[in-house]
């Protein structure tokens, strides 16, 4: 497509993630208030990927996709979407989500760690090295000194979980970019979510969510919400994966600048969460250490321009 074109697609690949990821974690949390974590997300997962089929199919672009292929989306979608997604999903029963946010905003750093292949490159400035510390230090100033009032046994659980579905988004981006498919990305984004949905829909019925559940006692507000996170989770989710094979991680990682305070600002106008000068503090901490963590690559665009 003409440079113009594609580069106009990235602007608004990027304002997808920033803008609606952003806003997903309000949206969990209205989702939640009627439909278990599990079952939510399951059902996010397989209408998205339904619609994408469907939309594939209406412009004769679906193809019978190879077994290796249906495999490696599988791996991708339940690292990146059951581990990283569903993570925040299940700890926002628990945790405020601009906390749940701010924890999640850490991604970059585990992009550094877990990309073996550029260690070498990643670690051999200071500024990399010392944004990681700086970042990973701002999560323990986070909870250092709390009381019982906002630690508890739930919270601690709520925020391991999220940290370790950063990790594992952090991993299935990797795999997929270091070991790609032969599908066109619409494709890919729809295997991923059918996959991960199916895996959260067994999750859910092994859990026990779906013995007590009766969908008569599900809200308005909860099905509108599950409604908006899959019709949107396509536009964000298809951005994300298309820009990773388009712009480097670190650089498509840097919506973690953006989604907490948006993710923030609507917990506090519409959850009435409360947001309290640490919290803000330890943002800013974090985000610091990923603007260190990026700084080569700041420099060189900036380099770059100077040339030009």
């Amino acid at each position: 497509m003409p440079k113009k074109e594609n580069q106009l697609l990235i602007y608004l690949a990027f304002a997808a993630i920033y803008i609606i990821w952003g806003s997903t974690y309000y949206f969990i949390f209205l989702g939640l208030e009627t439909i278990p974590p599990f079952m939510l997300m399951g059902l996010r997962f397989v209408i998205s990927g339904l619609l994408l089929l469907v939309l594939l199919k209406k412009q004769g672009d679906l193809q019978l996709p190879r077994k290796r292929d249906v495999l490696k989306n599988t791996l991708y979608g339940t690292l990146m979407l059951v581990g990283g997604t569903g993570s925040i999903m299940w700890a926002e029963q628990y945790v405020p989500t601009g906390i749940v946010s701010i924890v999640f905003c850490v991604l970059p750093f585990w992009f550094l760690v877990l990309d073996y292949p550029k260690w070498k490159e990643n670690f051999s400035n200071i500024s990399s090295i010392l944004g990681l510390i700086i970042g990973f230090a701002g999560i323990f100033i986070l909870f250092e000194g709390n009381n019982n009032s906002i630690v508890s046994e739930h919270f601690v659980l709520g925020i391991s979980t999220v940290t370790v579905g950063g990790i594992l988004w952090a991993l299935g981006s990797l795999f997929s970019r270091y070991h790609p498919t032969t599908l066109p990305t619409l494709m890919n984004v729809a295997l991923q979510f059918i996959s991960a949905g199916i895996v959260c829909l067994g999750i859910s019925y092994f859990a026990g969510e779906t013995k007590d559940f009766n969908i008569g006692n599900v809200s308005l507000i909860s099905w509108l919400s599950t409604a908006y996170l899959a019709f949107f989770g396509i536009l964000a989710f298809g951005a994300y994966v298309w820009l990773i094979t388009k712009r480097s991680l670190i650089q498509v990682g840097t919506y973690v600048y953006v989604n907490p305070v948006i993710a923030i600002f609507l917990g506090w106008m519409f959850a009435k969460e409360t947001v309290n000068i640490k919290q803000l503090f330890t943002l800013f901490i974090i985000l610091f250490g990923v603007v260190l963590i990026n700084w080569r690559g700041y420099q060189s665009k900036i380099i770059g321009h100077k040339k030009i």
